[in-house]
């Protein structure tokens, strides 16, 4: 699933995600009917754990989405335990520089590569394919360019080669920008331009969220170029869903 997801991201394809924060395997199971690509779990924001991650990564390769976390921070050991969890990708929030990001991304690596600790666990299905995930598994990463900072070196982050794609935080990025919330302001457009640049230079995907469920502003960034897009969230979704059912 992850090569296939990798693969996919490369050929310029757009990959829809679910955004989860609540830790339940029936909401995750019910969000994998609806054709989504992957599925992110929110740690930085959601209220879910390492544990309780695994079980939802379990519920979403069942619905062949595929399994992502977002962390709350670039914990490379956390990083480690998800991937042994299941997880296929992760995202890390508040990237700002290539050496950082590439200092975190050494452990989601195995050596000769990187430092990621070898051990049997789920995502090598205890041992039994341990050969082939070992020699063939490489996790989707992808850093989140939420400041400044990050826009300033969205180029050198988008040039190193373990990144499959770079990704906005649009909240966090408009606040850096002064304007949160505003993204249409002049700076956060011209933020984008700057990351749609590195990413187009260095081959890499472009990667955003919608957060609110708006099919034309989905259609708006496959439109402007965006390809690993996560689209509303769980709790947002069904905020909007009962809504419209009570004003009926």
């Amino acid at each position: 699933m992850s090569a296939d997801i990798k693969q996919r991201l490369a050929a310029d394809e757009v990959l829809i995600g679910a955004w989860v924060s609540v830790p339940s395997p029936l909401v995750v199971d019910a969000l994998g009917t609806c054709g989504f690509d992957w599925m992110a779990v929110d740690m930085e924001h959601g209220a879910v754990d390492a544990g309780q991650a695994e079980t939802l990564f379990i519920a979403a390769e069942r619905r062949n989405m595929a399994p992502m976390a977002r962390l709350p921070s670039a914990d490379p050991y956390l990083a480690r335990r998800l991937l042994d969890a299941g997880a296929r990708g992760i995202l890390v929030p508040v990237v700002e520089s290539a050496a950082a990001f590439e200092n975190f991304a050494v452990h989601c690596l195995y050596p000769p590569h990187g430092k990621r600790g070898v051990g049997l666990s789920r995502a090598n299905r205890w041992g039994d394919d341990f050969r082939e995930y070992f020699q063939g598994f490489s996790p989707l990463l992808v850093p989140q360019i939420e400041t400044v900072a990050g826009v300033e070196a969205a180029a050198g982050i988008a040039a190193l080669p373990m990144v499959d794609a770079l990704f906005v935080g649009p909240y966090d990025l408009s606040a850096s920008l002064g304007e949160a919330g505003n993204f249409e302001s002049a700076a956060f457009l011209e933020a984008m331009e700057t990351l749609k640049a590195a990413c187009k230079e260095h081959g890499k995907a472009l990667g955003g969220h919608q957060v609110e469920p708006d099919k034309a502003k989905l259609e708006s960034l496959i439109d402007d170029g965006f390809r690993f897009i996560a689209y509303g969230t769980d709790i947002i979704a069904m905020r909007h869903a009962f809504a419209g059912l009570k004003d009926r």
